[in-house]
């Protein structure tokens, strides 16, 4: 098994792209520019039906739960703030999957990114088809518009072979844009944990309003205390929430 020390930077494309699809010069660079820095994973190559091309990098032992992780806008898999943490603290007791979902240019907005939903969407599902090959059951941990992503491809596939979903700042929109609709949470019939900072974005308290008024024992929602969207200064907080809902199950 070939082990890659991996350190990523992001450097956005020097020109707008068509918000209709992903910017491929900027998930290229999330992946050419390694030095030997971070972390130890393996990284795979992963194909979407369509033929598109996409990274999951992973800690697995292939004998534990599985866990795919779905990183915040713009973002990468392994990015400091909410993904490598959970990785470090959950590789131990899980096989960790997280993946690179589709990006733009630094700074478009959620307008945009829904755009590319049907690329997520599509990467989703080949991870999960993926994983389905060695495992029954998955859970997902999905981190703001990797939430969104999330949820288009609930929408288009349904939560076949999903067990359970962790939410991190869900439902979360840039000022003046809103979301199309919330999924009825309560018809999936599965565990969903709800968790987003006391001083989130108004977007994503709206949504735990609305998470918690379904009022079913599936569901279960938690409340970082002075924290902010990306959990900075209270992270080990965050991932110590996540750690005891999964072995409570």
């Amino acid at each position: 098994m070939i082990k890659f020390f991996v350190f990523f930077i992001i450097i956005s494309s020097p020109y707008l792209v068509n918000a209709a699809e992903p910017d491929y010069v900027r998930e290229k660079n999330i992946f050419e520019q390694i030095t030997s820095l971070e972390f130890e994973a393996d990284i795979l190559d992963i194909n979407t039906v369509s033929g598109e091309n996409f990274k999951m990098v992973v800690d697995s032992s292939g004998d534990k739960i599985p866990v795919l992780l779905l990183h915040g806008r713009g973002l990468y898999p392994n990015e400091p703030l909410v993904m490598n943490p959970l990785r470090e603290a959950l590789k131990e007791n899980f096989d960790i999957f997280s993946i690179q979902l589709p990006v733009l240019y630094k700074n478009a907005k959620y307008y945009e990114y829904k755009k590319l939903f049907s690329y997520s969407d599509e990467r989703i599902k080949s991870s999960i088809d993926y994983l389905s090959r060695n495992y029954k059951k998955i859970i997902v941990i999905a981190h703001s518009c990797g939430s969104h992503m999330l949820f288009s491809f609930i929408k288009k596939y349904d939560i076949t072979n999903i067990d359970a979903i962790i939410l991190l700042g869900a439902g979360a929109v840039d000022k003046g844009q809103k979301v199309d609709s919330y999924l009825d949470y309560k018809r999936y019939g599965i565990d969903i944990l709800n968790i987003y900072g006391e001083f989130d974005h108004q977007s994503v308290i709206k949504h735990g309003n609305y998470f918690q008024s379904l009022n079913d024992d599936n569901l279960e929602q938690k409340v970082i205390i002075e924290s902010d969207h990306y959990y900075r200064d209270s992270v080990d907080y965050m991932v110590s929430e996540v750690n005891k809902w999964l072995k409570s199950r």
